[in-house]
């Protein structure tokens, strides 16, 4: 039996000077079944030929992608869309997406173990990625832009709403064995946090 796989293809980064945010590009990260692919976040231009170069060692072109989830719609997450000619892209309706873009407004399962959840606080149309696979998934997006953000229970640093953002935290952490954050590499809910 075919199962999903997660592969995180360029982890993101996110420099600041204070609250001041200097230079950020999203994770992109592939999820596959058999043949089924579909990206989260496409990372930011300057990522470009770090994605395509990712998705080339695994010998996938542009054009496999048959799915890409924008988890909101900050440029250093959908510099690369245009990259995917093939895709549906889907996009909460909260964050006014244009044209061409599968608008959701409600949790949706995209196949067997793989699904999108609704995790406001950072943007109010923020989504998340869920995955069964060998263990459980979160392709967190900006809901929880680094592991610092959980190892200090703390908001993204953006936010709208700082109660949305935290149960949205503390949803993704009690139903997830790993976090992709969206700017950084993947790690395990199971670590301690840090009291500060």
């Amino acid at each position: 039996m075919t199962e999903n796989r997660v592969e995180v293809l360029c982890p993101g980064m996110i420099r600041r000077d204070g609250p001041t945010v200097l230079e950020a590009h999203s994770t992109a990260t592939l999820v596959s079944r058999g043949q089924r692919r579909m990206l989260v976040d496409t990372s930011s231009p300057m990522y470009r030929e770090r994605l395509l170069q990712a998705l080339a060692a695994k010998s996938i072109g542009p054009e496999d992608i048959e799915v890409v989830v924008l988890t909101h719609m900050h440029h250093d997450h959908t510099g690369n869309v245009g990259l995917f000619p093939n895709a549906v892209i889907y996009v909460h309706e909260l964050e006014s997406p244009g044209s061409g873009i599968m608008r959701i407004n409600k949790d949706m399962e995209l196949w067997d173990g793989v699904s999108m959840m609704h995790t406001p606080g950072h943007t109010r149309g923020s989504m998340s990625v869920l995955v069964r696979a060998e263990r459980r998934y979160a392709m967190a997006g900006d809901a929880i832009p680094t592991q610092d953000n959980v190892r200090k229970w703390v908001p993204p640093g953006m936010h709208y709403d700082k109660k949305a953002a935290m149960d949205s935290l503390s949803r993704l952490v009690s139903m997830a064995d790993t976090i992709v954050p969206g700017h950084g590499p993947a790690f395990e809910t199971n670590e301690q946090r840090t009291v500060i």
